[in-house]
């Protein structure tokens, strides 16, 4: 009988225990990713390196990534896109 007792108890403790990890996720809610640094930043690759555009200011940053090239890895200009049509500014 006293067995019993504790068996029951130690499942009880097992059960509220579970609870509390799946009932987290629903009272401490992690952030979304897509809230990051990143966020309306926009990657186009080419042969030699890649383009990044913020779509929320028009900034645009264009890096080498050729291992030949001693740029390789670097920024190697930065612009500014204020209409379309109209010529990049140098920043």
């Amino acid at each position: 009988m006293r067995i019993d007792l504790y068996t029951k108890i130690v499942l009880t403790l097992i059960v509220l225990m579970l609870a509390v990890i799946a009932l987290k996720p629903i009272f401490q809610p992690q952030p979304a990713i897509a809230q990051g640094s990143l966020n309306g930043v926009q990657f186009s690759a080419t042969a030699n390196g890649f383009y990044a555009l913020d779509t929320r200011t028009g900034d645009i940053w264009i890096y080498v990534t050729n291992i030949a090239s001693p740029l390789n890895g670097q920024l190697v200009g930065h612009y500014k896109l204020n209409q379309l049509g109209a010529p990049l500014t140098t920043r």
